[in-house]
């Protein structure tokens, strides 16, 4: 029973945390349009939804899933509240808790990852830790943002193939995908791991169970004639947006600066290839190398460690090494770091360096108060200071991996 109650202690403390402050207004572009897509596809249905919104909305630029769960807290909120006002505040906070509820579900990831792990009382801090993240909290519930939901299903895929739940982990993953297309991010991981520790016949079953879960989820979508959106969504979310950084204090904004935020990713700085592929280039330098570092030891399924820390190197290279990155995209680290604080007090400090740097980047686009407004409008080069950290905090984990994992060990950072 103490167990029990020690970790609804915790989610408990996670949603109050969240939605207490989730009255602030937060993106209001963004808040309405999230509205708009659970009211039009309530009213309309979630496939017409693809192809019309009322009120003018901007139509969906988001993957099925995502505009699925959206609807169903659109049924629940009208059910509650009878019409849809998209100025009340009552659907500006209901509209906030897709992204709060999932940040709740994280805590629980969490504590049965690192209990598997490090024990009940380990476990019980790692959910301690992302419920008061102030990353997760500023993203979730001030701002309003839906990062968390894609994020708490690829942490839970990698829950289920820790506890070896192989059919659960393939559900898990098309819902991830199905959800935010940046959730590819762990997809070469998971081939890597599936493919190495399965035979023909367990593979071809995980691929199967993936695709009928994708199959599902489109039934809707597919008797209302809006497969061919769905495909736009997906091919439209690549190059998006042109610039080489939007918002994101990364790699290209530690030597831009917000000229980043100007530059059209398609211009060659060298003449010969353009910041996109310099981009692409540099992930996929660096996610061969961080899977080279971690392949042997990733390869057992009851090496917790090596799994997350290398899942939240993979998501921290693609939002430092890619253009037309927002500054949102560094949000799956957040929870798939928190294993890291276990390792190291050392590895532990490079976490929250670059947690407490991703939010003051996060004030840097949507600030709360007029305190962080006047820190960026007195420290001109805080923006440049911030993504020069998160390089910093990143290699410095980089050098521990590779100091404990690589195939030729040495001396590991303690």
């Amino acid at each position: 029973m103490r167990r029990v109650d020690a970790l609804f202690i915790v989610l408990v403390v996670a949603f109050v945390v969240r939605f207490s402050v989730s009255w602030h207004p937060g993106y209001g572009f963004d808040i309405g349009v999230y509205q708009g897509w659970a009211r039009s596809a309530v009213e309309l249905g979630l496939a017409q939804s693809y192809e019309e919104q009322i009120g003018g909305n901007m139509l969906p630029d988001y993957p099925p899933f995502s505009i699925t769960m959206l609807a169903g807290f659109g049924h629940v909120y009208k059910f509650m509240f009878g019409e849809f006002d998209l100025y009340s505040m009552s659907y500006k906070m209901f509209i906030k808790l897709p992204a709060i509820f999932s940040d709740v579900i994280l805590c629980g990831l969490l504590f049965t990852i690192i209990r598997k792990w490090k024990g009940r009382k380990a476990g019980l801090a790692g959910a301690w830790i992302y419920a008061l993240n102030p990353a997760a909290i500023y993203d979730s519930a001030l701002w309003g943002q839906t990062d968390s939901i894609y994020t708490m299903l690829l942490v839970a895929s990698l829950a289920a193939w820790i506890h070896q739940k192989r059919d659960l982990t393939a559900i898990l993953l098309a819902l991830s995908i199905l959800t935010k297309f940046q959730s590819i991010v762990l997809f070469p991981l998971f081939a890597y791991i599936v493919i190495s520790s399965s035979d023909r016949r367990e593979f071809l079953r995980f691929c199967v169970t993936g695709m009928i879960t994708v199959l599902v989820v489109l039934i809707p979508f597919a008797l209302g004639n809006v497969l061919q959106e769905i495909i736009d969504v997906y091919t439209g979310s690549v190059g998006a947006y042109s610039n080489v950084t939007i918002g994101a204090y990364n790699f290209w904004w530690s030597i831009l600066a917000d000229k980043g935020w100007r530059i059209q990713s398609t211009t060659s700085p060298f003449g010969f290839m353009t910041y996109t592929k310099w981009g692409i280039t540099l992930f996929g330098l660096m996610y061969a190398f961080i899977l080279w570092i971690f392949h042997k030891e990733i390869k057992k399924p009851g090496n917790v460690e090596a799994l997350m820390y290398c899942s939240a190197l993979l998501a921290a290279a693609f939002f430092l090494f890619l253009t037309q990155m927002h500054e949102r995209y560094l949000f799956p680290f957040v929870a798939l770091g928190v294993p890291i604080c276990f390792i190291s007090k050392r590895l532990a400090a490079a976490y929250w360096g670059i947690v407490i740097a991703f939010t003051i980047n996060l004030m840097g686009v949507m600030p709360l108060t007029f305190i962080d407004k006047a820190a960026f409008r007195e420290f001109d080069s805080l923006d440049v200071f911030v993504a020069s950290t998160q390089m910093w905090m990143f290699t410095f984990l980089m050098i521990g991996a590779y100091a404990k994992y690589a195939p030729k060990k040495r001396q590991y950072l303690s």
